[in-house]
């Protein structure tokens, strides 16, 4: 594709299209004492509101931090696994978007485990929804004018899957909780990469940990790359200086989330724009 093109497709962009963080938090002890927010990411994109990974406060911080958008305009739910850091809040917006089961609207999509007698989904919402779609490995879904796909199951300790959101001018991939597997690199290839980063160092906990989202990052060369869900000792280094120190490794321009801040899609795709700038000189 042309410099030129990539341009044309950055400003192709609808303008309300952006990723809002309700929470970066993650783990026990962040969920404990609310360091950072636990509530999850709000996606806007092809016409459509999507919440994804709504933990503990979700709605709260979603009515704080989205207020041109009422929580029951949200037409789609994604839960990436059932841990409760993840899915505290699901139940909370099933009934919202469905307004206590007087109208049938919106879709989950989550894992297999999330539903039953050990999962986290109260089966009695379900049949107020319009859709209910249990993901599997290489599942695809229509969002609007945008496809969702969950490319392969992670390693971790319930059934969990990261995604890929495809839009005309741009994607987006979230790796959700996971240890590092190879086949992640390619998987999750995107012009926007978000990943959970739990860890500092590697570890038998099945997280990513910085060396990881290198790897990740020097593979993807996406045009940002994004960290969020951070735990305890991600906090006390400071997400910002891991950013730093991940930008300078890998010359891709990476955020550290921030609680309810908007990130316009626009925005985050310039900074591809930027690269090549960098590149040049």
């Amino acid at each position: 594709m042309k410099k030129s093109q990539k341009r044309k497709d950055v400003l192709a962009v609808h303008h309300d299209d952006e990723i809002v963080f309700l929470g970066t938090g993650g783990a026990r002890y962040v969920i404990a004492t609310q360091l950072r927010a636990t509530g999850g990411i709000l996606f806007r994109a092809g016409g459509k509101n999507m919440i994804v990974d709504p933990g503990p406060g979700s709605l709260l911080r979603f009515l704080s931090y989205v207020p041109d958008v009422r929580p029951e305009k949200v037409d789609t739910l994604i839960l990436s696994h059932k841990h409760i850091d993840h899915s505290a809040d699901i139940n909370v917006y099933l009934d919202v978007i469905t307004r206590g089961g007087f109208r049938n609207k919106g879709m989950l999509i989550a894992p297999h485990d999330a539903f039953g007698e050990d999962g986290v989904v109260h089966s009695y919402l379900l049949d107020h929804l319009e859709r209910v779609v249990m993901i599997e490995p290489g599942t695809e879904v229509p969002i609007g004018s945008c496809t969702v796909q969950f490319p392969l199951r992670h390693e971790h300790r319930v059934e969990t899957y990261g995604f890929v959101l495809k839009c005309d001018e741009y994607s987006i991939s979230y790796i959700a909780d996971t240890k590092y597997f190879p086949d992640i690199d390619q998987a999750y290839a995107a012009d926007i990469l978000i990943m959970n980063l739990l860890r500092l160092e590697p570890s038998d906990i099945d997280h990513l940990s910085i060396p990881d989202c290198e790897q990740i990052i020097t593979t993807v060369k996406p045009a940002v790359a994004i960290i969020t869900h951070f735990g305890m000792t991600v906090l006390k280094t400071g997400p910002w200086n891991i950013a730093r120190k991940l930008q300078a490794s890998t010359d891709i321009t990476v955020l550290a989330a921030e609680d309810g801040k908007h990130y316009p899609i626009r925005q985050l795709l310039e900074y591809r724009r930027q690269q090549e700038l960098r590149t040049k000189k």
